[in-house]
């Protein structure tokens, strides 16, 4: 079986945010493929941060946003990720906990795989009931 082509954040920002029609034109032309199961992409979890973070800091979309956005994007046939899961509750996470994404993703991944302690200075993680964070 051939892996699925990497997808990057910058073909997702181009779709949700239409700031360059001829790419975003391309862009919902390749999602609407892998939406209905013509094609398959991979999504890392560092580019979803990426898009993440763009949205937030530098196009100013807030939580809320940016999760209704992400959200279907995400439940598209064709996507795939290390772990949807954790990516879905990661976005949960970052707009209803008021987290970073990054300390989102690590949080969904601990409560996911059911593992409590971190280690960490952050105390963003003190907001997420499950999870029990150490100062080392």
């Amino acid at each position: 079986m051939t892996p699925s082509p990497f997808l990057d954040a910058n073909v997702i920002l181009r779709y949700l945010l239409n700031d360059l029609p001829v790419q975003a034109d391309r862009a919902e032309a390749l999602f609407v493929r892998v939406q209905r199961g013509e094609a398959q992409v991979y999504l890392p979890e560092i580019a979803l941060a990426d898009v993440v973070w763009t949205l937030h800091r530098f196009y100013k979309r807030n939580r809320e946003e940016i999760r209704s956005a992400l959200l279907p994007f995400l439940g598209l046939e064709g996507l795939e990720m290390r772990d949807k899961a954790v990516a879905i509750q990661a976005l949960h996470l970052f707009a209803d906990r008021n987290i970073d994404f990054s300390d989102a993703l690590i949080a969904a991944e601990m409560l996911q795989t059911g593992q409590a302690e971190i280690y960490s200075y952050d105390r963003d993680f003190d907001r997420i009931a499950g999870i029990r964070r150490v100062e080392p």
